[in-house]
């Protein structure tokens, strides 16, 4: 019973704690020309975020108003994080890698076959290893065509949650930095070659980001 009760309460605790946040933070962007631009081309788009940041990637959208999918898993505590994502009017596709993988498959194939939907999907995720690319949804995507863009975020101040992934809170006040890359497409890597190479490129745009903040 007192379980029941606790899924109820947290994400009602967790939606009134990341308001009261995220409304005093400011937002640094760079390089959103790039999503833009590919919005503007009539191929799907398949945003690449790890884990980590995640949070920080899905209310940016959130304020932008931008109609976005994203994979959400079966497993109970993940409710959690559905019920905030779609507060902030996020369309969810049930299953992960570990449950449900065959139906989020067959969803996103179908979203894809759109060329004005947004999936987002974080690479490491749902259980690491933290920062390396999984083949899954990059092989779809260039299948189906669709312009990969990796999305890096982060705060100038935060806390880590102490998960696999280390998540990212930004603090009160904090400045949250978000960055777009430019869309990756190449259809003549084999599959392990795709991860690999979508790895790297989300790495280097992350560490572009950072290596902009350090500056200033």
């Amino acid at each position: 019973m007192l379980k029941k009760i606790s899924y109820y309460i947290a994400p009602l605790f967790l939606k009134i704690l990341l308001f009261c946040i995220f409304n005093t933070c400011k937002w640094r962007v760079y390089n959103d020309s790039y999503f833009k631009q590919a919005q503007q081309i009539k191929f799907p788009i398949l945003i690449c975020s790890w884990h980590n940041c995640f949070l920080l990637v899905a209310r940016y959208f959130k304020n932008t108003k931008t109609s976005v999918w994203a994979i959400s898993s079966t497993h109970k505590d993940s409710e959690i994080m559905a019920s905030i994502l779609k507060t902030w009017n996020f369309q969810l596709i049930k299953g992960s890698s570990t449950r449900g993988w065959r139906n989020v498959i067959k969803n996103m194939m179908t979203l894809f076959n759109n060329p004005n939907n947004i999936v987002a999907v974080t690479n490491d995720g749902p259980k690491g290893p933290p920062f390396t690319a999984k083949p899954g949804s990059i092989n779809l995507a260039l299948k189906k065509q669709a312009q990969i863009i990796a999305v890096s975020a982060t705060a100038n101040r935060f806390w880590r949650l102490p998960s696999w992934d280390q998540t990212i809170i930004p603090k009160p006040f904090s400045t949250i930095s978000i960055q777009f890359a430019p869309s990756f497409i190449n259809k003549n890597y084999s599959e392990k070659e795709a991860s690999v190479a979508v790895s790297k490129y989300m790495t280097y745009n992350t560490v572009d980001l950072n290596s902009k903040i350090n500056k200033k």
